[in-house]
């Protein structure tokens, strides 16, 4: 008896769980639009746009004209599809190219928030 009712027990607390993750729902009814933000890269400033669609990264852009060809340029094409990846301004920087790495991810971050608003 008490295992049935410790059952019952796992089992509605299973079921609370379960309707509240659907009610607050993964991407469904997430954030959508656009928004931009900047931080400071190696050279100037980075300019990143992020689009997104029912809390799902759609795009990202990013735009740093001041940053050094062959390895900042690198992280600026390079990062944006990680970005989109990962649906996360949160992932790996790219090696020997720190500063503008952490531009890009700094302002993706800033312009997903801006969207979530």
């Amino acid at each position: 008896m008490k295992r049935a009712a410790l059952l019952a027990g796992i089992l509605a607390a299973l079921t609370v769980v379960m309707v509240s993750c659907a009610s607050t729902g993964g991407s469904a009814g997430g954030p959508s639009g656009t928004a931009s933000a900047a931080a400071q890269g190696f050279g100037g400033q980075v300019t990143v746009t992020v689009t997104m669609s029912n809390g799902k990264i759609t795009g990202v852009e990013a735009d740093g004209p001041g940053e050094t060809q062959g390895i900042g340029s690198r992280a600026l094409s390079i990062l944006p599809g990680s970005i989109i990846e990962a649906n996360s301004a949160d992932v790996d920087s790219l090696s020997g190219a720190s500063v503008t790495s952490q531009a890009i991810k700094t302002a993706a971050a800033e312009a997903i928030g801006k969207i979530g608003n």
